[in-house]
């Protein structure tokens, strides 16, 4: 599925219409906003009758009379239905036909000064209130984020930001994973500087991030616009294969976590040597360890669930008769018993998420489920491209290419290596003797220990 927006900075021209038209099939779009088109309606059928019959359109000339936002969608293999549309945004529901893609799209044009988006953001963060489902926000913002967004011209301000980074936060939104150039915007070198902007972006909700882990989107050279058209192509994961062990900290503080350790390290193993028995003990706690979080923490949201209705139903009880002692004693348990999941699983979306500044008790369970998704969509490899600028977007084109990138980094096995001349190395410096022993002498646990809790206070970043 490919979803693509581009600033034209007009269509009126006939050459523009004609390397859209290549550009939407050559890239495969499905669904496209084309932004400030500069059209006047009555001329607007004509213009997309030239794109092709095959596409249906939505357009806000009723709060733009020059066609800010068009949106069209091949209509054979997707379904597109208006939900409302203003003077910045079109916010659909967009549909394959196929059943596998279903989630909320909303092509977004901004104004050029800051109060003047203001309404924008105002608009977004209202409509995020009505969105639970996977949602896609998309187009030319006219504003940066970072204070990297810009090259030459005036320096990013805050005044600049805030606005932008505050209707994120509220909409619970986050970037997508992006290739291509970082910059969407160039002046084109007017005025002998040329001045480059990241204004255009894709951004999308927990819940996009949770189900489309692989979406990516591609910035595309700005061709016949100063704007780069942005392509967000995503696949449907089906599901398939078990999860990786992975160790969750809460484990330590269970009743059970020692034994199981030591009856997994007590495993004997009378062959292979000393590196093999270790892998082979590490094995068994593993094995104890997966047993262990099957048994008492397996399906965890579920479980804090059933809690809470439990707590409910109880606590109805209690109402109807206050003084039962019995309903009292069931109430203090079910309770502290969903308390102990709540720091649970506060304690695996902060590991999942990896956030290292919150403090324990934040309970910013949306907030480490938005970072969790977005990290694991980051840390994925979805396009490349090789030496000569092709791209990469399929598994095995990826797989090769970096197995035959790293090939080139280590290069070819020597026929021959030269030996180390003794006699020039004894000329230079020498440890002394003292010294060459200290280099050999067993490592003490109490250095072991001291070493494990600096890369601890490393890690929190309290060095």
């Amino acid at each position: 599925m490919n979803i693509s927006t581009w600033n034209v900075r007009g269509l009126n021209d006939p050459i523009k219409v004609v390397e859209i038209k290549k550009f939407l099939a050559s890239n495969n779009i499905s669904v496209v906003a084309l932004l400030e088109t500069k059209v006047q309606e009555k001329n607007s059928c004509k213009i997309q009758k030239k794109i092709g019959v095959g596409w249906q359109w939505i357009m806000n000339y009723e709060h733009s009379p020059r066609g800010r936002i068009w949106i069209g969608w091949k209509h054979a293999l997707v379904s597109v239905q208006l939900i409302q549309k203003t003077e910045f945004c079109v916010h659909c529901h967009v549909a394959t036909k196929n059943g596998l893609f279903d989630a909320l799209f909303s092509a977004v044009y901004g104004l050029h000064s800051v109060d003047t988006r203001r309404p924008m953001w105002r608009e977004i963060t209202a409509f995020s209130s009505t969105v639970n489902c996977p949602w896609l926000v998309m187009g030319d913002f006219n504003a940066v984020l970072l204070a990297a967004d810009r090259v030459n011209g005036n320096a990013v301000t805050e005044g600049e930001t805030k606005d932008f980074d505050s209707c994120m936060d509220a909409a619970g939104l986050a970037e997508l994973k992006s290739c291509g150039s970082y910059y969407s915007w160039s002046n084109k070198g007017q005025g002998n500087l040329r001045i480059c902007s990241r204004i255009d972006r894709a951004i999308a909700n927990a819940l996009w991030h949770s189900k489309f882990v692989d979406a990516v989107v591609d910035y595309l050279p700005p061709g016949i616009s100063d704007h780069s058209p942005l392509v967000m192509s995503c696949n449907i994961h089906m599901g398939g294969g078990s999860r990786p062990f992975k160790f969750f900290n809460y484990m330590a503080d269970h009743v059970l976590f020692l034994d199981v350790v030591k009856k997994g390290w007590d495993v004997s193993c009378p062959r292979g040597g000393a590196m093999f028995k270790v892998w082979t003990k590490l094995k068994a706690v593993k094995q104890g360890l997966k047993e262990l979080h099957h048994k008492d923490f397996a399906k965890l949201d579920e479980r804090i669930e059933g809690l809470r209705a439990d707590l409910g139903q109880i606590q109805i009880q209690l109402a109807s008769c206050p003084t039962d002692s019995n309903v009292q004693q069931s109430e203090r348990d079910c309770s502290e018993t969903l308390k102990k999941f709540l720091h649970i699983q506060e304690s695996a979306y902060r590991q999942k998420a990896r956030i290292q500044w919150l403090q324990v008790g934040d309970s910013n369970s949306k907030f480490f489920f938005s970072a969790m998704k977005e990290r694991i969509a980051r840390n994925s490899i979805d396009i490349l491209y090789d030496d000569s600028g092709k791209k990469l977007s399929t598994t095995q084109e990826i797989q090769e290419e970096v197995s035959s990138f790293y090939k080139k980094l280590i290069g070819t096995a020597a026929s021959s290596l030269m030996g180390v001349d003794v006699g020039v190395v004894r000329k230079g410096k020498q440890l002394s003797a003292a010294d060459a022993e200290m280099l050999v002498v067993p490592v003490s646990d109490a250095e072991i220990d001291a070493a494990i809790k600096v890369c601890s206070f490393l890690k929190l970043g309290r060095l």
